[in-house]
């Protein structure tokens, strides 16, 4: 299996991911890349089309989350199919801050999981579920 390269990934780009079941076909938009000091990129993402178990979000399903911090390798083994080119979302402005003021601190990375994964970690982390790797 061959992957795009991370060059090929670019801002606006909106990419369709292989999700945790065949009702749940996420998207990713990149908003943004920043180079890590360290080597390597940071791709700050919406990702939509979830379908995320949430007592607090209408219907009791999150279908999407303005701000994510991932990596090339999360789109890489994601099965990632480019759908499109679209505007930024200038809803990820606000977690991307938030994120900024915690990586620059020590205090905050970037998945580098597959989106059907990330998706899996943040049910978990809303709904109070330890997130216990399988023995």
């Amino acid at each position: 299996m061959s992957f795009p390269s991370a060059s090929r990934y670019a801002v606006g780009q909106l990419w369709q991911c292989r999700g945790r079941t065949a009702d749940e076909q996420p998207t990713v938009l990149i908003n943004r890349i920043d180079e890590h000091p360290l080597g390597g990129q940071i791709f700050h993402v919406t990702l939509d089309n979830l379908r995320i178990r949430n007592p607090h979000a209408p219907g009791g399903i999150q279908t999407r989350m303005a701000h994510a911090p991932i990596t090339a390798p999360t789109l890489d083994y994601s099965e990632p199919t480019l759908i499109g080119e679209r505007e930024t979302d200038p809803a990820y402005l606000e977690g991307y801050g938030q994120w900024k003021q915690a990586f620059d601190a020590g205090n905050a990375g970037a998945f580098g999981n597959t989106v059907a994964a990330i998706t899996t970690i943040i049910e978990k982390q809303i709904n109070d579920i330890p997130n216990i790797p399988p023995r």
